[in-house]
């Protein structure tokens, strides 16, 4: 079945003009309903009165009194209202815009409160859920970022998009990452619109041991795939001191792969922040675009 519902978290970023297009071509190709959803962090509905205010604090926004205070407080707080308002609403006019001229059907969300909580909610009412790259900076210890949440909550694909220069293609060549696993067994059957669109599809199988009947690593995939009209081809590669997360973007690149389809987060969280981890190292770095279950 094709995609029929798809949601794309907005902002005024750069990257998140990348992102639009990126929603707007995979509906467009899909003829899917597209949702944007932008997220406001809550307003401080409450400034403290300067009745309450302990005499003990002075505080410096130029006021010679508290009273003083207050109104400058209420003015800012007004401020701030004004301009996030402002930002919605460009937001918004960017999105329609963008939906208009593909000529697809197209939902607007305005929230506030937590990124994590609110694309986890909305992303549950959808098929696929397109964020944006959390990038090198967002890197934690410990602790999670929105997208870490986003991906091990929600259920179904999240599609990860970097930001990518302008001539990009929509999922043509698709490489799956498979290891035989749960999760890759699970990001292949939630993928199947995906592969269905796809011109070529590359089942890339690393270390694996050959499968019964001394059949290539991946070919079994591949067979399953091809009972669903999906021609797939197996690539096997033997790397004994290389990173698994290199070798995926080195045959990637080899292969013009325009998306990468995997499971995500075989350890926990914290193994693969402190140690390293594939999944953590290509939601963060990878230049191509990814599609994620758990």
């Amino acid at each position: 079945m094709p995609l029929k519902d798809v949601l794309v978290h907005t902002d005024n970023s750069g990257s998140s003009k990348v992102r639009l297009e990126y929603a707007t071509q995979l509906s467009e190709a899909h003829d899917a309903n597209l949702t944007g959803l932008y997220v406001a962090a809550s307003p401080h509905k409450n400034v403290r009165s300067y009745g309450q205010t302990p005499n003990y604090i002075v505080p410096d926004l130029g006021g010679r009194s508290l009273k003083e205070y207050d109104e400058k407080a209420h003015a800012l707080q007004e401020e701030h209202q004004e301009h996030a308002q402002l930002a919605s609403e460009r937001a918004r006019s960017r999105f329609e815009e963008a939906s208009i001229a593909r000529k697809i059907r197209h939902d607007w969300i305005h929230t506030e409160g937590s990124m994590s909580d609110a694309l986890t909610h909305h992303a549950r009412f959808c098929d696929v859920a397109i964020v944006g790259q959390p990038g090198p900076e967002s890197q934690r210890h410990f602790g999670e970022t929105p997208t870490d949440h986003l991906i091990l909550s929600v259920g179904h694909p999240v599609l990860i998009v970097p930001n990518m220069v302008k001539g990009f293609t929509i999922g043509k060549r698709i490489m799956v990452a498979w290891d035989r696993s749960p999760l890759a067994t699970r990001a292949v059957h939630n993928s199947r619109p995906f592969l269905r669109n796809a011109e070529s599809v590359h089942v890339l199988a690393i270390n694996l041991t050959s499968e019964q009947g001394g059949k290539v690593p991946g070919s079994g995939i591949c067979e399953h795939l091809a009972h669903h009209d999906i021609n797939a081809s197996p690539v096997h590669v033997e790397s004994d001191t290389e990173a698994l997360s290199k070798i995926m973007l080195t045959k990637a690149k080899e292969l013009d792969i325009d998306l990468i389809i995997m499971g995500a987060y075989g350890h926990s969280r914290l193994r693969e922040k402190i140690l390293g981890g594939n999944t953590y190292h290509l939601l963060n770095h990878s230049p191509i675009p990814l599609l994620m279950n758990h």
